[in-house]
């Protein structure tokens, strides 16, 4: 498997100031090492993937991963960051959906002296305080993606756009890449789109109402392959499916399959290993050599629109160690 370079951009944070003893000198080797995890769900499969390819690398290091899973609950993941600093570990990661919920945790790790480290939202320009490391995709991407392969699939249609929830900054960052994707193609328009709260549920209503509204559209690109079950079903009752094709946002195995099944026409993937592999990278390199990551935020590669066409392009999710390698293994930078 070919390696791929990240694309590191940097980060305007406050400066390291030699707060963490771990970024100061080499841990010694008869410590043993332990990382805190605090995923958002482990049983969103985006979320629990990270966390796998996470594990994955820890055990090739002999690092001891503790994951306390707050099911979606901001206060009990408040609550965790509180276990693992009583525990004394050495490291906390954590998965975050604003900067405003970021902040309450780099608040409470540097008041405890805990090292702290982020993934899936970026966090530029947005923070105060000392963090490690912020590995996140680019939400932009995949909104400009999504339109791109829309434009010059399915020229000339009108887009409905099943979006997630506003107020996080992801659906702002989405609809900002699509709105500049039509302006530079041209060939398309966004007539419609509606909010939903990113399940199957609430995305099956939402194209329930637009269809019995009578507004046009002629493409569905959603903001996760969830949400895209949702609309396909909404179609189907309608007598609508294989008529309107589904974009959808993911590329792991849930998404794999439902292209093979039809469901949908495209997803534009994101591979959310290499997400929890630079993750551990970051904390490993850190805290047990005393290596500070060339820039806090890490952006992945790997953010493409995926089809039947072209599925063997698609960066798998489960954790190996051509995975690693694509990431230039877990030693330096």
């Amino acid at each position: 498997m070919r390696k791929i370079s990240v694309v590191l951009i940097v980060l305007l944070l406050i400066p390291m100031s030699g707060l963490w003893a771990g970024g100061n000198d080499e841990k010694a080797g008869d410590d043993k090492v332990v990382f805190g995890i605090i995923p958002s769900s482990m049983s969103d499969e985006w979320n629990g993937y990270s966390v796998e390819n996470f594990k994955y690398a820890a055990a090739k290091k002999g690092v001891e991963v503790v994951v306390l899973d707050p099911e979606w609950d901001g206060e009990r993941a408040q609550n965790n960051l509180e276990d693992l600093i009583t525990r004394g570990v050495d490291h906390v990661g954590v998965y975050v959906y604003t900067p405003e919920q970021a902040q309450d945790f780099i608040n409470r790790a540097n008041e405890a002296g805990v090292p702290i480290s982020f993934e899936n939202t970026k966090l530029v320009g947005s923070i105060s305080g000392d963090i490690v490391a912020n590995v996140a995709f680019e939400y932009y991407d995949f909104g400009y993606e999504a339109a791109k392969y829309i434009s010059q699939t399915y020229p000339g249609s009108k887009l409905f756009y099943v979006r997630g929830l506003p107020g996080m900054g992801i659906v702002e960052e989405y609809m900002r890449g699509i709105e500049d994707a039509i302006k530079e193609f041209g060939t398309i328009e966004m007539t419609v789109y509606r909010d939903t709260s990113w399940d199957t549920e609430t995305a099956l209503n939402a194209t329930q109402d637009v269809i019995a509204s009578g507004e046009k559209f002629d493409v569905i690109f959603a903001n996760n392959e969830s949400m895209a079950v949702g609309c396909y079903n909404a179609l189907k009752d309608a007598g609508m499916d294989g008529d309107i094709p589904i974009v959808s946002t993911g590329g792991g195995p849930t998404g794999v399959q439902m292209l093979k099944d039809g469901i949908i026409q495209a997803t534009i993937a994101g591979p959310v290993s290499l997400q929890g592999l630079y993750l551990f990278k970051a904390m490993y390199l850190y805290t047990v050599k005393g290596i500070t990551p060339p820039e806090t935020y890490i952006e992945p590669p790997g953010v493409q629109a995926i089809t039947l066409e072209n599925l063997d392009d698609n960066i798998p999710w489960a954790p190996s160690d051509d995975l690693i390698e694509m990431i230039g293994g877990l030693d330096s930078w």
